[in-house]
């Protein structure tokens, strides 16, 4: 009887946690609409057009947003396929600072937060790397460009110029009904909905931390281990078919952050976790193509390139794959001796520098 509260106390924990985690994004989103509208112009320089992708994508929490923006954009005809591309690539940066925000929820916790931190970089990393190695080759040789364009033509023949269709996910509009439940006590203010937001969202992380324990953590962990995330291709499959779900990497990748903590996973684990989260975040797109033949979803088709030639390099090549294993470990050790790290990481890496740079090329 106990162990089927605590399992359904996770259950509601976790779905509280995701609405906060909606709270937040919904609030941010709508304070920042106006400077993303503003910014999200189109450019002939593709480094420019890289940091409109990573910064708008931080604005809207929802790399989902910043592609139908992005892919609207191309089918409108204000927006050529050089310049969507390189903002695709930025979206897929931008979008992981959501899990990066919820890890510091264990910042007073040690090893915890280390766990967290580094659990939610990683992806960061991965992102940051992929487009360092992906971002030159595509400005020389379009083979992204050229790939989605290729398929685009097999699938559709003449591109036609169309709507973009979304489809909905009973989970998310759960998810969302709660996140309006709690903007109604925000009295119409955006800062009193982002904070309610952040006060849930980092009270259910506590939370399922403690009920995690509880469950007897070596079963929970073994649970983990013998059917999830036993093999790489069991986690990548599983952050896929969780991310077509909820149709958004922001949350599934948000959501194994506190199983990073209670240390129910490991960093290898979570990783090829992540990576599924990048390719499932683009099914949604895909699927509106399939029904809703848009020229414009070359783009969408060239996000899910990005993310399967990123995995193919990165993580495929072991020397690679090592790296943003290697660095979310040494920035967590960092954070973890100086707590204005992580905040600092954060502000530089996903307003600072791709606010700056689109100022500057302005």
């Amino acid at each position: 009887m106990k162990i089927a509260l605590r399992v359904l106390s996770v259950i509601g924990a976790l779905y509280l946690f995701l609405v906060g985690i909606k709270g937040m994004s919904s609030a941010i989103k709508n304070m920042g609409a106006g400077v993303a509208e503003s910014i999200f112009t189109t450019t002939s320089d593709p480094v420019i057009a890289l940091f409109i992708g990573v910064f708008a994508t931080v604005l809207f929490q929802s790399s989902s947003t910043t592609t139908s923006l992005i892919v609207g954009m191309v089918s409108s005809g204000a927006l050529g396929l050089a310049g969507a591309i390189p903002m695709i690539m930025g979206a897929n940066i931008g979008t992981t600072v959501t899990n990066t925000i919820v890890s510091i929820g264990h910042l007073n916790r040690g090893n915890e937060f280390k766990r967290a931190f580094a659990a939610s970089t990683v992806h960061d990393f991965f992102n940051i790397l992929s487009v360092l190695i992906l971002f030159p080759i595509e400005m020389t040789f379009h083979v992204i460009q050229r790939s989605a364009e290729w398929v685009a033509s097999l699938m559709f023949g003449k591109i036609q110029n169309a709507d973009i269709l979304t489809a909905k996910s009973p989970i998310k509009i759960v998810i969302k009904s709660g996140a309006k439940f709690v903007e109604k006590f925000s009295f119409g203010n955006d800062i009193i909905y982002l904070i309610l937001s952040v006060l849930i969202t980092f009270a259910m992380l506590y939370a399922l931390v403690k009920i995690l324990r509880s469950l007897v953590l070596k079963k929970v962990e073994a649970f983990f281990d013998q059917y999830i995330f036993k093999t790489a291709l069991r986690a990548i499959g599983f952050g896929i078919v969780l991310t077509i779900m909820v149709q958004s990497s922001s949350i599934t990748t948000s959501l194994v952050v506190p199983l990073a903590g209670a240390g129910v996973l490991t960093l290898r684990q979570i990783f090829p976790f992540t990576l599924g989260a990048n390719i499932g975040t683009t099914v949604t797109a895909l699927l509106a193509a399939i029904t809703g033949t848009v020229s414009a979803l070359i783009a969408a088709i060239g996000h899910l390139f990005f993310n399967i030639f990123g995995i193919a390099i990165v993580y495929c090549l072991p020397f690679l794959r090592n790296i943003p294993l290697k660095c979310a470990d040494w920035i967590a050790d960092q954070a973890v001796k100086n707590k204005l790290i992580p905040v600092l990481y954060l502000l530089l890496v996903f307003v600072g520098t791709p606010l700056t740079i689109i100022l500057l090329g302005r």
